[in-house]
C-alpha cells in the first residue's frame, strides 16, 4: 500500500493472534443478565397479575354479595304490589289499603337497590355492558312507577298492562343477575351463578300467575288473555323448578323437598288445578289459599337467595385462595429470579468492566482520533500509519480478537484517506493546469481579436469580430468557471471600487443573449475591487441561466435596490420556473455549497449554480432563488454593506 511519499506501508498486527486465550463463549453462556432480568420482570408481571386478577375477583363477588341483600326486599315488596294493583283494578276495594302500605315499602327498597346497582356495577369496567343497560331501564321504568299508581287508583289502566309494566321492572333484575353470571371468574364460578337463575324464574313465574288468579277471582273469573297467559306462567314455573333441581346444592335440595311435601305447596297446587279447569271457585278458603300461596312464595325466594349466596361464597372463597397461592407464588418467583440475578451480576462484573473498556476505546478512536487523522491526510498533511494510528489492546481472547479487527480496519481506512487523498489532489492539480492553459489561451485570442478590431473598417467583418469577442469572452469565463471549480482563484482581480452600474453592464456583456438583458436604474453605490471580478462572474453565471432557461423572445430583467444590510440585486426571467422541490434544493446548495466531488457525481446540468454558490460564499454574498411574478424565477443577490465602497 503506497503512502504519501509512495514508500510502501505495511500494516502492523496485533501480536495477540499468535495465541488464544481461554474461550470466552463459556463466560458469554454464564452471563444471564438479560434473561436473568428478563425472569425478574416476568416473575414480578405474573405475580402482579395474579394479585390483581384475585382481587378484582373477590371485589366482584363482594359487590354482587352487597346486592344481594337489598334485592330480595325489592322484589317480594314489588311482587306484592303488582298482585294487589291488580286485585285492586279488578274491583276488591279491600286491598286497596295493603296497596298503599305497600308502595313505601317498594320505594325504599327500589331506591336502596338503585343506589347500590349503580355504586357497585354502574361505572365496574369488569361488569358486562348488557347488565349497565339493565340498571339504566330499571332507572327508567322506576322513574314511570308514580304514573302508572295514578292510573291504577283512578282505574284507567288494564290489568295485564299493570301486569306487564311490574314484570318489565322484574324482568330487568332477572336479566342482569344472569349478565353478572358472565361476569363471574371461572367456568365453576359462573355455573354456580346460573344454576340460582332457574329458581329465581320459578319464583318470579310463581308470583305471577299468583297475582294473575288473585285478580282473575276478584273479577268474576280469568279471561281468555289472562287465562292463557296464567297457563303460561303456570307451566314455565314448574318446568324452571324441575330444570333447576339437579343443580341445587344440598341445603335448598332440602328446602325444597320440605316445600313440595308441605300443605301449603299441597294448597296452591289444588287452586292451580282448578282455574287451569276453568273453575270459577275455590277448592280451599280464599284466606288459606292467600296466606299458603305467600308462603310459598316466600320459600322460592329463599331458596333463590340461599342458592345464589352459595355461589357468591365458594367465589370468594375460590378468590382468597388464588390470592394467597398467587402470593406465594409471585413472592417464590421474585425471590428466583433476584438470586439469578445475583449470580449473574457477580459472574459478569469483569467481563462486563472489559467490554466498557473496550466500547470507550473504540468509540474514542472512531469518533475522535480516527476523523482527526482523516482529516490530516484530507488536508495534505503527512501521517505515520502506524504510529497516528490508535492501537487497541485487549488480550488474546475473543475481545481481544475485536479489538485487533478495529485496528485493522482503521489501518485501512486510514491507507484508503491517503490514497484518496493523493488522488484528488492529482486530479485537482491536472484539472486547474488544464483550466489555466485554456485561459490563457483565451487571454490570447482576445487580445488578438481587440487588435483586429481597431485596424479593420468594414462593418460586416467588424461586427464577425465582435461575435467572435464575445464568444470568447464567454469561453474566458469557463475557463474561469473550472478553475473555481477546482479551488483555484480567477485572473482576473480589480483594485480600485467599480461602480454597480459598470459591474451589472460587464456581466450582462458576457452573456451570449445580452441583447435580452434589460438593466433597470440601478443605486449609486460601488463594490470594492476584490469583491468585482466574482460578482461579476456570479451576475452573469445568473444571467446566462436566466437567458438560457427561458423562451428566446422574452426578457431578462436586471434590477438592484439598497436594503438595510447592503445592496439587493435581482435577475428576473419569465420561463416556466423550476419545480418548489427542487428549487429547495438549490437554495440549499446555495446556502451550502457541497465538495465539488459530489457534484461533479451529479445529474443536474446547472453546474453554474455550484460555481455562483462557491463565488458566493467566499465572499459572504447570500443568493436565493424564488418565484417570479412572471412565472419564471427570480434570484436575488444581497451584498453586504462591508462589500461595498463609496
Amino acid at each position: 500500500m503506497a503512502g504519501p511519499e509512495g514508500k510502501r506501508i505495511t500494516v502492523k498486527q496485533n501480536s495477540g493472534r499468535n495465541g488464544r486465550g481461554s474461550s470466552i463463549r463459556s463466560r458469554v453462556l454464564a452471563i444471564a443478565l438479560i434473561p436473568s432480568a428478563a425472569l425478574l420482570l416476568v416473575g414480578i408481571a405474573l405475580a402482579g397479575y395474579l394479585i390483581f386478577d384475585a382481587t378484582q375477583a373477590r371485589s366482584y363477588a363482594q359487590k354482587i354479595r352487597g346486592s344481594e341483600g337489598p334485592g330480595i326486599p325489592f322484589l317480594l315488596a314489588a311482587e306484592q304490589e303488582r298482585q294487589l294493583s291488580m286485585s285492586v283494578l279488578a274491583g276488591q276495594d279491600a286491598a286497596r289499603a295493603a296497596l298503599l302500605a305497600v308502595r313505601p315499602k317498594t320505594d325504599a327498597s327500589a331506591a336502596q337497590i338503585t343506589s347500590v346497582l349503580e355504586g357497585n356495577f354502574a361505572t365496574d369496567s369488569n361488569v358486562p355492558a348488557s347488565v349497565k343497560q339493565n340498571i339504566a331501564t330499571f332507572a327508567a321504568l322506576e322513574a314511570k312507577l308514580p304514573q302508572l299508581r295514578q292510573q291504577v287508583d283512578s282505574g284507567q289502566v288494564p290489568r295485564l298492562e299493570v301486569f306487564s309494566f311490574y314484570n318489565q321492572i322484574i324482568d330487568q333484575f332477572t336479566q342482569g343477575v344472569a349478565g353478572l353470571a358472565q361476569g363471574a371468574r371461572g367456568a365453576d364460578n359462573a355455573f354456580a351463578r346460573l344454576s340460582a337463575i332457574p329458581i329465581f324464574n320459578a319464583a318470579e313465574e310463581m308470583q305471577r300467575s299468583d297475582a294473575l288468579a288473585a285478580a282473575g277471582l276478584a273479577s268474576g273469573g280469568l279471561s281468555g288473555d289472562e287465562q292463557r297467559a296464567y297457563l303460561g306462567q303456570i307451566g314455565a314455573y314448574h318446568a324452571q323448578l324441575e330444570q333447576s333441581v339437579p343443580q341445587m346444592v344440598p341445603e335448598v335440595r332440602a328446602n325444597y323437598d320440605k316445600l313440595v311435601s308441605s300443605p301449603a305447596w299441597t294448597t296452591v297446587t289444588q287452586v292451580e288445578n282448578a282455574l287451569l279447569s276453568g273453575a270459577k271457585q275455590l277448592p280451599v278458603p280464599l284466606e288459606q289459599w292467600r296466606t299458603d300461596a305467600k308462603q310459598v312464595a316466600t320459600t322460592l325466594m329463599t331458596m333463590f337467595a340461599a342458592q345464589s349466596a352459595h355461589a357468591t361464597n365458594a367465589a370468594i372463597a375460590d378468590a382468597d385462595d388464588t390470592l394467597r397461592n398467587s402470593i406465594i407464588a409471585g413472592a417464590a418467583a421474585v425471590l428466583f429470579a433476584l438470586a439469578v440475578v445475583l449470580v449473574a451480576l457477580r459472574l459478569s462484573n469483569r467481563f462486563i468492566a472489559r467490554l466498557a473498556r473496550l466500547r470507550e476505546d473504540t468509540l474514542d478512536a472512531a469518533e475522535v482520533r480516527l476523523p482527526e487523522l482523516v482529516g490530516r491526510v484530507r488536508a495534505g498533511e503527512p501521517v505515520d500509519l502506524d504510529e497516528g494510528g490508535h492501537l487497541l489492546d485487549h488480550g488474546t481472547d475473543e475481545i481481544g480478537e475485536v479489538a485487533e479487527a478495529f485496528n485493522l480496519a482503521q489501518q485501512s481506512a486510514l491507507a484508503a484517506a491517503v490514497e484518496e487523498a493523493k488522488t484528488r489532489q492529482g486530479t485537482k492539480a491536472v484539472f486547474l493546469n488544464i483550466a489555466h492553459r485554456s485561459q490563457v489561451i483565451v487571454h490570447r485570442q482576445l487580445k488578438v481579436l481587440d487588435a483586429a478590431e481597431r485596424k479593420q473598417e468594414d462593418p460586416d467583418q467588424l461586427d464577425t469580430l465582435f461575435r467572435l469577442d464575445h464568444l470568447s469572452t464567454r469561453a474566458r469565463r469557463n475557463a474561469e468557471n473550472l478553475i473555481i471549480l477546482g479551488g483555484g482563484q480567477p485572473g482576473r482581480q480589480w483594485r480600485n471600487p467599480v461602480s454597480l452600474v459598470e459591474l451589472v453592464r460587464g456581466a450582462a456583456a458576457e452573456t451570449e443573449h445580452f441583447a435580452r438583458v434589460k438593466t433597470a436604474k440601478l443605486p449609486e453605490v460601488a463594490v470594492r475591487g476584490p469583491v468585482v471580478g466574482d460578482l461579476v462572474h456570479l451576475l452573469a453565471e445568473l444571467i446566462d441561466n436566466a437567458t438560457s432557461f427561458s423562451p428566446p423572445e422574452s426578457r431578462v430583467e436586471l434590477r438592484g435596490n439598497v436594503v438595510g444590510k447592503g445592496v439587493v440585486i435581482e435577475v428576473e426571467d419569465q420561463g416556466l420556473g423550476i419545480e418548489p422541490e427542487q428549487a429547495d434544493e438549490f437554495n440549499a446548495m446555495l446556502a451550502d455549497p457541497p465538495d465539488f466531488g459530489i457534484m461533479a457525481l451529479s445529474d443536474e446540468p446547472r453546474l453554474g449554480l455550484f460555481v455562483v454558490a462557491r463565488l458566493a460564499s467566499r465572499h459572504g454574498i447570500s443568493v436565493h432563488l424564488r418565484d417570479s411574478a412572471y412565472g419564471g424565477t427570480r434570484a436575488i443577490v444581497l451584498v453586504r454593506k462591508d462589500l461595498l465602497a463609496p
